[in-house]
């Protein structure tokens, strides 16, 4: 997860003092940057045969083709035209990666703290053709919470990786970072991403991309940022609206914006003004991860304790959101691990982590937790896709497909291992 340290409190200022002494001049084992210089980073775009997924992140359907983030790393393409039989075409190389959205045959890519457009008219041989740079926020990838890490320097280039290894150059506190524009300057303190142990063009319930229109709308730590995409090889740079929200993920319904944080849901009207989306309401919930969809008058969203969200609940919530301006808190139903989740007519599915997937009835929205049709054990489900009667499953292990066409009858077609 990107994200900016917000707020900064008396004890953690004490914490970040007594963390500089504690190191100066002591050589300790660390997280080390492994930089790439601009011009290399610029130029890694390539379209590469045979790479394994290492970390499967986010996930999006394209027409047949089945789009798998690899978390700092790039995208994987696979030809889903035969689910019984999805076929690896390749892989994107793109250097810190983690979102996406399509629209035509154009890809919309963050690239550490560029924005990249690819050409998939050829899915075979996808196309670079532009980059907008240094539109986001210097960030960097996860790190091994056992060490502290050493200090970073944008000069170098960005941080694509770490060794773990012996350093003085260690001020910040644990998971706490200097990040200075060159040796000798100002320092700036950031947070890391913690280590992970891990329509048609649709995204899944955990993307940060969006697209309304001609605009693609991207989160960036605590705001909200507008491309303008009417020229679409060629965006150009709309606005930035501040939630003051940690924010996780972004989905669009007609012209609105839901934006699930860790306290809450955030709805965004973009009608007015494209450029800068005007917040119409919110509505809170306990600390917690918070992925959201909307069916209708209806929004689902899955609360999840640990992580770096904190709290300590896993349910889903029905809130109607009928009027926009007034969401409501109509139910909620406890789950074990829930992470992403999709819906399709009357049916819910939900990725219940180790627990497996769960698929709820959701003709009657606020009984929806009392009538649960299947169970699918014993998966690490991370996120979901549903499209005319497919279900396209994200997991630890790899991809999983279930045909739902006869909802009496729901069954698994395939599994494919990363």
């Amino acid at each position: 997860m990107k994200k900016a340290l917000l707020f900064l409190g008396i004890a953690t200022l004490l914490l970040s003092f007594n963390s500089c002494k504690k190191y100066k001049n002591k050589e300790v084992y660390a997280n080390v940057p492994v930089y790439m210089d601009y011009e290399s980073f610029r130029n890694s775009f390539a379209f590469q045969q045979g790479v394994p997924v290492e970390n499967a992140g986010n996930i999006f359907l394209h027409n047949h083709y089945i789009l798998i983030s690899d978390t700092d790393k790039g995208i994987h393409v696979y030809d889903n035209s035969e689910p019984q039989y999805p076929v690896h075409l390749g892989f994107m190389n793109i250097p810190g990666n983690t979102q996406m959205a399509v629209k035509g045959n154009l890809l919309y890519a963050d690239s550490f703290i560029d924005l990249v457009v690819i050409d998939l008219s050829n899915m075979s041989a996808p196309q670079l053709i532009s980059r907008m740079e240094n539109v986001f926020t210097y960030s960097l990838p996860a790190i091994d919470e056992k060490y502290p890490v050493a200090d970073i320097y944008k000069d170098k280039g960005v941080v694509i990786d770490w060794n773990i290894e012996k350093t003085k150059e260690v001020s910040g506190f644990m998971n706490k970072v200097n990040v200075a524009d060159c040796d000798g300057c100002g320092k700036e303190e950031v947070e890391t991403k913690s280590a992970v142990t891990a329509r048609v063009n649709l995204a899944g319930s955990r993307s940060q991309f969006a697209i309304v229109d001609n605009y693609l709308y991207t989160i960036d730590m605590a705001s909200i940022k507008s491309f303008n995409i009417s020229s679409p090889s060629s965006p150009s740079f709309g606005g930035e609206k501040t939630t003051w929200a940690e924010l996780e993920t972004m989905i669009s319904e007609g012209d609105h914006l839901f934006l699930g944080t860790t306290t809450g849901m955030l709805i965004y009207d973009t009608e007015g003004n494209r450029d800068f989306p005007v917040k119409v309401s919110e509505i809170e919930h306990v600390e917690s991860c918070d992925p959201v969809i909307v069916v209708g008058d209806y929004a689902y969203l899955t609360l999840r304790s640990g992580n770096d969200c904190g709290g300590e609940v896993n349910e889903f919530q029905v809130i109607d959101v009928s009027d926009r301006k007034s969401p409501t808190h109509k139910k909620s139903f406890d789950m074990y691990d829930p992470h992403g989740l999709g819906a399709d007519g009357d049916l819910l599915f939900i990725c219940d982590g180790s627990d497996g997937l769960k698929i709820f009835d959701i003709s009657d929205p606020e009984m929806a937790g009392y009538h649960q049709l299947y169970f699918f054990p014993e998966i690490q489900s991370s996120d979901i896709i549903l499209h005319n009667g497919l279900a396209i499953m994200i997991a630890e292990e790899g991809i999983y497909q279930y045909d739902y066409s006869d909802p009496s009858a729901i069954y698994m077609i395939n599994m494919l291992y990363f």
